[in-house]
């Protein structure tokens, strides 16, 4: 009686918890080799997406697209992309990281061929507050930076009007100044690595 009592107080729950706890590793470790090519799969294609939308390459956005136009005009060299557009120009993507509020932002900053003039902007990956520092990766936000060549200071939202203003977001002031270090160290990045032209 004491055996069968000490059994199921003490040694009956180690068993129980031990086999739940070897099922669910199975589960997960299965869940998690049934989908390892899809992940990585829906990596490339957003990396690929992001190099081509900071490059301002027009695309529909679908998969098949992205591949083939990403084959046809990249290459990569010392880490930074090279584009050529529709039009022959050429344009140079690179990819940062910095510190945001909550986790790393990861961009990627295209340049025009004069390693000055930005293309565009994209957001790779951000763990900012949703709406509010996540805000960055709206199109408004980051289709301000087209066309223009830094290095920025960051004003209110809404009232950048001059060429190095860049808007920030209000109630995300930590993910603005964040966003804003990390082009200008984009920048200056693209200026020492085409000679300072």
């Amino acid at each position: 009686m004491k055996t069968q009592n000490f059994y199921m107080r003490r040694i009956h729950p180690l068993v129980f918890m031990a086999v739940v706890t070897i099922i669910c590793i199975l589960l997960t470790a299965s869940l998690h080799l049934s989908t390892f090519d899809r992940v990585k799969n829906n990596e490339q294609f957003f990396l690929r997406r992001s190099i081509l939308d900071a490059a301002a390459i027009e695309h529909d956005g679908q998969p098949g697209t992205v591949a083939t136009l990403y084959q046809d005009s990249v290459t990569e060299t010392n880490g930074v992309y090279q584009v050529k557009g529709s039009d022959g120009t050429m344009r140079y993507v690179s990819q940062l990281t910095g510190p945001g509020l909550w986790g790393p932002i990861t961009i990627m900053v295209g340049f025009a061929e004069d390693h000055k003039t930005l293309t565009g902007v994209s957001i790779v990956s951000q763990n900012e507050t949703p709406g509010l520092g996540a805000r960055i990766e709206e199109p408004w936000f980051t289709r301000q930076f087209v066309g223009k060549q830094g290095p920025f200071r960051r004003v209110e939202e809404g009232t950048a009007d001059s060429p190095e203003e860049m808007d920030g977001i209000t109630g995300a002031t930590r993910t603005s100044e964040s966003f804003k270090n990390i082009m200008n160290r984009a920048i200056t990045e693209s200026a020492t690595k085409s000679g300072g032209q």
